[in-house]
């Protein structure tokens, strides 16, 4: 099956989590999924509604902390689910945002940041949302090009991510890419995967 290409934007967040909040967290974020994965059948990558697909990640080294990472072709496709989710049902809305309350209490303030599809820095197997069970992502400011795929904010930091299937070979890659380097493992029971991701790894994603 052909691989995606990169996205255009890439929306990335990050839950800094409390001291001991590791167990309540993943039960929140868990039932929060299990919602937007029940809500609808599951989306294709080319599809713009709410809920959209998204993914999570874990660091497997460093403070405890959770990222998720949402794919977008366009700012207007962002605004365009924030339009849908006016949209969705009552009883569903109450239940997100009353988990996102449970979840705020668990974590420090998050961060979050769109970052922008930098082809010209990145260099052999390009990455896109879903791709693999383990990621390798470098944070930096140093210039590229760099093996991987590469995006960029708006204060110009940069996420290098590659892809791996196995943790002995995302270790290697972080090790080789060198300090500003993390491996993170895909969590499936935190993301909602597109019907693509599925499909291409249904052992990985399927309950």
């Amino acid at each position: 099956m052909p691989r995606a290409h990169p996205a255009p934007i890439l929306l990335i967040h990050r839950d800094l989590l409390k001291p001991g909040s590791e167990a309540a967290y993943r039960e929140v974020e868990e039932d929060i999924a299990r919602m937007m994965r029940d809500a609808w059948p599951l989306a294709s990558e080319r599809e713009i509604r709410f809920p959209n697909s998204y993914l999570g990640i874990e660091p497997l080294t460093g403070p405890k902390e959770v990222w998720f990472f949402t794919a977008w072709n366009s700012m207007a496709d962002f605004e365009q689910v924030g339009v849908e989710y006016r949209k969705a049902p009552a009883p569903l809305v109450a239940a997100f945002e009353s988990n996102s309350k449970k979840k705020a209490a668990l974590t420090f303030e998050p961060v979050s940041c769109f970052a922008n599809y930098r082809q010209d820095l990145s260099q052999g197997e390009q990455w896109s949302v879903g791709r693999g069970r383990f990621l390798v992502i470098t944070v930096t400011r140093r210039g590229g090009p760099f093996e991987g795929t590469v995006f960029e904010t708006d204060d110009h930091t940069l996420f290098v991510v590659t892809a791996s299937q196995t943790r002995e070979e995302a270790d290697g890659k972080a090790a080789a890419a060198g300090p500003e380097a993390r491996a993170f493992a895909v969590r499936p029971y935190w993301a909602r995967p597109a019907t693509e991701w599925v499909a291409n790894d249904p052992a990985f994603w399927q309950p």
